[in-house]
């Protein structure tokens, strides 16, 4: 058999610390885990000072502010920045490991494979064991999904244009903690909106982050060039604590990443109601020509992006006369 290949834990967590808690000793008797990394994404309260003796050498909290919304697939991507190892197994906060040691022995003769969760087989679904190198090949989550769903389906659709075939937990080798999703970190805002008007009560029903996450995936496709740069600072006086900011380099990506939010939000309120599904509306005839219509084109040299940047306004006035197309409300302005 093939040397077993190394593993580093990532989860992002905002304020449920006591999920938190209750899963991290089941991490630390693992012994395949090299490291541990929680972040910590704008909890009111920091991660680590509730964690006490649990942050042991293994656990490093990477503490990001000025995130208001909840943006799994941002946390996971500032996690998988700092991991190292061969491997990365993403989990979420609610969910124990039991064994993960037949999936490292699987992988370490198959390196064309990746694990994941599947709920409908009793695994969460937010579960990934896959090899670092190829997760950052392929631009790690999606950065600009906020709310919950959509991402990991995104993700593993990325992974396998990778040539890396999906296989999935058995469900004995973790155990939930039963958080459910619709309550996960509900009192996080969930649409990052300053164009859309009266949009938080529907934003809150079960499936419509998952919807809006979904169209948003089609309309900006995550890639390593638009995946956000972070810089990593480590706090002098705690060698657990590590802090995350946005690289200035960055912010261009977060400026094109606007328009394409806004046209996201305002397909999802405009349809979620009527449509038959997400898919349904993504493969209908009129989507493909609002994409032609509103799309942001590939921008690959500095001349190309600074010209994008610059037809921004103009691109959001045509945004505000597709929403008032569709009867979508608007905020003044």
């Amino acid at each position: 058999m093939s040397p077993l290949p190394s593993v580093d834990l990532i989860t992002p967590c905002r304020n449920r610390v006591e999920y938190l808690r209750d899963s991290l000793p089941s991490w630390l008797a693992c012994p395949q885990l090299r490291r541990i990394i929680v972040v910590d994404f704008n909890s009111s309260t920091p991660v680590i000072d509730d964690l006490g003796d649990l942050s042991g050498e293994r656990v490093t909290v990477v503490r990001v502010e000025d995130e208001p919304l909840w943006r799994q697939g941002r946390a996971q991507n500032i996690g998988l920045g700092l991991a190292k190892a061969d491997l990365v197994l993403k989990t979420d906060a609610d969910v124990a490991t039991m064994d993960i040691q037949p999936y490292l022995e699987r992988m370490a003769d198959d390196p064309g494979i990746f694990f994941k969760g599947f709920s409908k087989l009793g695994t969460s679904s937010g579960l990934c064991l896959a090899p670092r190198r190829k997760m950052k090949a392929a631009g790690g989550y999606h950065d600009h999904m906020s709310g919950w769903g959509g991402d990991d389906v995104d993700f593993y659709r990325r992974l396998k244009k990778r040539k890396l075939k999906p296989l999935v937990f058995q469900p004995e080798s973790f155990c939930e903690q039963g958080q459910k999703m619709a309550g996960k970190n509900s009192e996080a805002p969930r649409v990052d909106t300053d164009l859309i008007a009266d949009h938080q009560e529907l934003a809150r029903q079960p499936f419509f982050s998952g919807f809006r996450n979904t169209l948003l995936a089609r309309i900006q496709r995550q890639n390593k060039r638009l995946a956000l740069r972070w810089r990593y600072t480590p706090a002098t006086a705690r060698p657990n604590l590590v802090r995350a900011e946005l690289r200035a380099s960055s912010r261009w990506r977060l400026q094109l990443s606007r328009h394409s939010i806004e046209l996201a939000n305002i397909l999802a309120v405009a349809h979620f109601q009527t449509s038959e599904s997400v898919w349904s509306l993504m493969n209908s005839e009129g989507f493909g020509t609002l994409l032609e219509q509103h799309q942001l084109p590939r921008c690959r040299k500095r001349q190309e992006r600074q010209a994008l940047l610059a037809s921004l306004p103009q691109r959001r006035r045509a945004l505000r006369d597709l929403a008032q197309e569709l009867g979508v409300d608007l905020q003044p302005g």
